[in-house]
């Protein structure tokens, strides 16, 4: 299939310096007053048409460069870009945007720019204010929205006009939780039409979900370049190994994950969370801790309120060792193929485990009430430490499997 993206060798340096006569000196023949800045170094791949690919890395590491040098917005310093068809790219917020014309305005200017005609800005404008939601805000001028209106309505362009490649550079960070998930729906509704997608994000969970490849830059120079479950993983144990070095008790581990909507926002909201062991039952708060021997059966109960009848919710609970932050297991209720489950007011679900197979420390808990497509997080909650696993003869590792010896 003839790649819809192709960057071959392709390098970014820029000059610095540190005084701006600096550069005016170089100019009138003083000799280099600048420091050479490598922020790409020979960054090759191809995407097929079709495809999403996600790139990851920490600031700093090229990331935006790379995707401004592919929508056009500046050119290499060396190598060759291509890209194939229409273009449509979300980068930093306000990008593109006249801050002292309106939203409307602004529509006309970003869509003429991505080629449409003066008849197909005019058929598009309804549909693309309808799915920015900005209401009479339409009209005001773009310099007096808030970041999370200038993403609505960046995003609103970039979806509505169809285009045959879409670039999004981290804009869906900000926002409310529910026009986060309307842009996810709408991102998985282009791609299922064919359309070509690179998207980088520091969310693990929405490369993983989106991306079947994924490039990972570090320092401006490729570190993997592969399918998303073998370079998505090495890049977090990459996180996590620098985190250790850095700060041995930081309490916050990179999962990857979109953050939660505040508890007063969010239409899903967690209530309760209990277990029941060894036939009793405890409520699960932060600070609390149940201890449980291997081989015992353990029941996790969560409880939520919907504030809208028959949405459609999964739950999935992880489970990771405290001491590292290793993901020891996860579910998930979409990852059975089971249906949503059409939530009412109050809801209760267990997740059974008959036999734990853990052996030994102490675990923490991580819940998660997600959407229909098991994607966006309405909430979550993680009870640091909440787990512990008594241990019996010692046991190396972490879990035990059921097993026999034959002779």
């Amino acid at each position: 299939m003839t790649p819809a993206v192709v960057a071959e060798q392709v390098s970014k340096t820029y000059r610095t310096y540190t005084r701006p006569w600096d550069r005016i000196a170089e100019r009138l023949g003083a000799g280099p007053r600048h420091r050479a800045h490598h922020a790409l170094r020979a960054v090759s791949f191809e995407l097929p048409r079709g495809e999403a690919i996600g790139v990851v890395g920490e600031n700093g590491a090229g990331k935006s460069t790379l995707l401004k040098i592919l929508s056009g917005i500046t050119p290499p310093t060396a190598g060759r870009v291509h890209v194939a068809g229409t273009v449509a790219a979300i980068l930093e917020l306000g990008s593109g945007f006249h801050p002292d014309f309106t939203g409307r305005q602004n529509i006309a200017l970003n869509a003429a720019m991505l080629g449409l005609s003066r008849a197909a800005v005019a058929r598009a404008m309804p549909e693309i204010i309808d799915f920015s939601e900005l209401g009479a805000f339409i009209d005001q001028p773009v310099g007096h929205y808030s970041t999370g209106m200038a993403m609505r309505l960046a995003f609103s362009i970039a979806v509505q006009v169809d285009p045959d490649v879409l670039i999004v550079d981290e804009a869906l960070s900000v926002g409310d939780g529910y026009f986060q998930k309307k842009c996810m729906d709408r991102l998985r509704r282009f791609l299922d039409a064919g359309g070509t997608l690179l998207f980088c994000s520091h969310a693990m969970y929405y490369v993983s979900a989106f991306c079947r490849r994924a490039l990972w830059l570090r320092n401006g120079a490729m570190a993997g370049l592969g399918p998303t479950s073998e370079v998505v993983p090495a890049y977090e144990a990459f996180l996590e190994s620098k985190r250790a070095h850095t700060c041995k008790d930081a309490g916050e581990q990179n999962g990857g994950t979109a953050a939660r909507e505040s508890a007063a926002a969010a239409p899903v909201r967690i209530e309760a969370i209990a277990a029941e062991h060894a036939g009793t039952r405890d409520a699960l708060v932060p600070g609390a801790q149940i201890e449980v021997a291997t081989g015992e059966s353990l029941a996790i109960e969560v409880r939520w309120r919907c504030e809208q009848s028959a949405r459609p919710i999964h739950v999935a609970i992880g489970i990771n060792r405290s001491s590292d932050g290793l993901e020891v297991c996860a579910f998930g209720s979409h990852q059975q193929g089971s249906p949503p489950i059409l939530a009412g007011p109050h809801n209760r679900i267990v997740l059974e485990l008959p036999a734990l197979t853990l052996v030994k420390g102490s675990f923490d808990l991580y819940i998660f009430l997600l959407d229909e497509a098991g994607l966006h997080i309405y909430d979550q909650r993680v009870l640091a430490e909440v787990l512990r696993v008594r241990q019996g003869p010692y046991t190396f590792g972490v879990v035990t499997m059921p097993h026999r010896w034959q002779v």
